[in-house]
């Protein structure tokens, strides 16, 4: 793929995650030329988020991203922030909106608006470099056996925490790796060891552990999620099961054994867990960290490649904030150069609620650590939360982005 630098393209977009589709989907709608530039040839069949916890939420599906899926949005009675169960109950006042969707299936749907509305996505084309100026930018990107060259009047930057186009331009990303390490997979569970009951499940040599949040046990953390509540379709005998446990010398990494993850529970759990068809098994550890910039010039940072987070379900739900914000500004510029203006504002809007978000999550990854004074923090505060508008309050922060 070539283009006249004479006749530009008005915005490349690089990643194919949910924030670059959307971004790439909102600017098509608004009769913008975009392309989207993805290093992957095919889409990752690694499962990563489960679904949507705040206002994006709601506005995806005002603009019918979820039509005739079995996807929708609601408002849960309870919901966590950290280790503490937050009683939000129902109606009106509970101010939360989440909505159960893997990511690869957000993704699609995304893919299929933004290529309806006219933009491009190219596979297999990953930016080996980029140069600006007063008019545009100027894109190195790496096809096959050969290198393509693009110009564009906008570049942004949706390609992940470790992010080329951040790096490229210079955009420093300063904050902390965490200590803990977390092991995560898809496995299954037999009934006659993992009995559901209504808070959660009752485990054969563990206890009772409620389900969908952190549970605090002697050796870590423990977090488990019935497949069937995130996918209508899964099994009932599916499970999304994760652990915590201080980090040592282990390593994150997209591979891990299912013996790893097992030795894990055992520590985690004190107690043996039978699970089988083992998939998707890695480990992360939790990054927190905000771009010293949005925006160089013309180029710019929306979703990870600007801010990770370390703990909470916030980091899809800034993300795609990110790109409804920064959408209609660019769309203005490109329809009119006496509104590039309009561009200063994404960064002043968009760099502060990544700080808001960057203050919560540290906030509940700090309410989550296994220390004395942790404990104390966790405890007075969740006596606070007793207080039903305390709850909603926190909920609030999860709910804007």
């Amino acid at each position: 793929m070539t283009n006249d630098g004479s006749n530009p393209i008005d915005v490349a977009v690089v990643g194919a995650g949910p924030v670059g589709l959307l971004l790439a989907g909102e600017l098509a709608a608004r009769g913008v030329d975009v392309v989207v530039l993805e290093r992957a040839d095919s889409p990752s069949s690694t499962p990563k988020a489960n679904g949507i916890v705040g206002h994006s939420a709601v506005e995806l599906a005002s603009r019918g991203v979820f039509n005739g899926t079995e996807f929708a949005v609601m408002s849960p009675p309870v919901f966590q922030f950290g280790p503490l169960a937050l009683d939000l109950g129902s109606g009106n006042d509970n101010p939360l909106h989440i909505l159960p969707v893997p990511q690869r299936r957000l993704e699609d749907l995304l893919e299929t608006r933004a290529v309806r509305h006219g933009a491009r996505i190219h596979r297999g084309h990953e930016v080996a470099g980029f140069t600006q100026d007063g008019a545009g930018v100027g894109i190195d990107a790496c096809a096959g056996d050969g290198t393509t060259e693009i110009r564009v009047r906008f570049l942004v930057g949706c390609d992940g925490a470790r992010s080329f186009v951040r790096k490229h331009a210079d955009i420093g990303f300063p904050g902390f790796t965490g200590d803990e390490i977390s092991r995560i997979a898809r496995v299954r569970i037999s009934a006659d060891r993992m009995v559901r009951t209504d808070g959660g499940f009752e485990i054969a040599g563990v206890g009772e552990v409620a389900a969908m949040r952190m549970n605090r046990l002697a050796g870590g953390g423990l977090t488990i999620a019935p497949m069937d509540v995130l996918d209508r379709s899964a099994p009932d005998d599916l499970y999304l099961i994760s652990t915590r446990e201080p980090r040592g010398d282990a390593e994150p990494g997209d591979a891990l054994s299912a013996d790893e993850l097992r030795a894990s529970l055992r520590r985690v759990t004190g107690a043996e867990i039978p699970f089988t068809d083992a998939t998707a098994i890695r480990s992360t550890v939790g990054n927190s960290r905000l771009a010293d910039a949005y925006r160089r010039d013309r180029v710019f940072l929306a979703g990870d490649a600007a801010h990770v987070f370390n703990a909470g379900g916030s980091a899809l739900n800034v993300g795609l904030e990110d790109a409804f914000d920064l959408a209609p500004r660019l769309a203005a510029a490109v329809r009119d150069v006496s509104l590039v203006g309009e561009l200063d504002g994404y960064e002043s809007v968009r760099r502060l609620a990544g700080e808001r978000t960057l203050q919560h999550t540290r906030a509940q990854a700090a309410l989550a650590r296994d220390d004395e004074e942790s404990r104390a923090v966790c405890e007075v505060v969740g006596g606070l939360t007793s207080e039903r508008e305390v709850s909603r309050s926190l909920a609030r922060l999860l709910e804007s982005a």
